[in-house]
């Protein structure tokens, strides 16, 4: 049973409302209902439903809850600034003190509805027809693009935005949300899967002092010497190669068999791409795997493949390839090469 009078004016959902300055917005009765719907989520484990908040609270309906969230006067741009500006201070600060760098893990993801009837007069909001990578089919619901803030051993939300393409596209909503981070205390890194690896991001990656390294799709064009007039694609070109043309190294617990590029690509002039296998699937059809980096950054192999693990928190495994987000980055492990 739900017990109301935990929420106090000490309880540290009080406490973290109002060092986010939620309180010089909200009235006290607003703030309570708020701090009363966290630890309702909390205190179950929340999937996205008003139901599973409603179930911890039994003396609020359902719809009562969602009429507070919808109804009530909400600044969402208020909230939205309050949050990443909480965020922006604890992970800077954690850099600031370890040292360590700051790493900028974007991604998207689809929050799947049903289908309304073809009668309904209200259909969800934003909802329309999307393609899922996971499931390899046209799923209906929102498309959210989610930035995570990752230093040392802290994962914070920065930014969680319905994405709705008669506004802007993904490729827009990633540079906005590069651009609007200050400058990385230590290092910093924008980690993208292959569909934000493009001459626009890295621009405003590295106008904002980070360095990019991403996926990279397998059909984009380099100029190896061989080809260095007309180009090849990388997939073409991984069929060119043989077992004596790859290493094979170690990241984390896995071994892959990879094989690197430095030279010029469309949208860069110098950039480091970095070919893998997994040892057991070498030039296996559908298992090539491709990151990149831009090569001013003078960044070893190893250490690509190591920062782009650390969107193990924003990505989602594809199994049976090289994933190394799958693996979490082990501190004090040295990563090695394997002739």
């Amino acid at each position: 049973m739900f017990n109301g009078s935990i929420i106090t004016k000490s309880s540290s959902i009080i406490k973290f409302l109002k060092e986010s300055k939620f309180t010089l917005y909200f009235t006290k009765p607003q703030i309570h209902i708020i701090a009363l719907i966290i630890y309702a989520m909390i205190k179950k484990g929340f999937s996205g439903k008003v139901t599973d908040v409603s179930d911890s609270m039994p003396f609020r309906h359902r719809t009562n809850i969602g009429r507070f969230l919808s109804k009530s006067p909400w600044n969402e741009d208020y909230v939205e600034r309050a949050l990443r500006n909480l965020v922006l201070k604890k992970i800077w600060g954690i850099s600031r003190t370890t040292g360590e760098p700051i790493y900028v893990a974007i991604d998207d993801t689809i929050s799947e509805r049903t289908v309304p009837s073809s009668k309904a007069l209200k259909p969800i909001e934003k909802c329309s027809f999307h393609k899922s990578h996971l499931k390899n089919k046209t799923v209906y619901g929102h498309q959210l693009v989610t930035v995570m803030l990752i230093c040392d051993d802290v994962v914070m939300p920065y930014s969680i935005s319905i994405y709705d393409k008669k506004i802007k596209s993904k490729i827009e909503m990633a540079i906005e949300l590069i651009t609007s981070l200050p400058s990385p205390v230590n290092k910093g890194y924008v980690l993208c899967d292959i569909w934000y690896s493009c001459k626009k991001v890295f621009k405003a990656a590295e106008k904002s002092h980070f360095t990019y390294v991403g996926g990279f799709r397998t059909n984009r064009v380099i100029y190896p010497e061989k080809y260095k007039k007309l180009g090849i694609k990388l997939n073409h070109f991984g069929k060119t190669l043989t077992k004596e043309d790859v290493d094979l190294v170690k990241v984390g617990n896995s071994e892959y068999y990879i094989y690197s590029y430095k030279g010029r690509l469309n949208d860069l002039k110098e950039a480091l791409i970095v070919l893998s296998w997994p040892k057991e699937a070498l030039f296996k059809e559908g298992c090539l795997r491709a990151f990149v980096s831009p090569d001013d950054c003078n960044m070893s192999i190893i250490e690509l493949l190591n920062h782009y693990r650390h969107r193990w928190p924003i990505g989602v495994p594809r199994q049976g390839c090289f994933n190394p987000a799958g693996e979490r980055p082990v501190k004090g492990k040295s990563q090695t090469f394997a002739a």
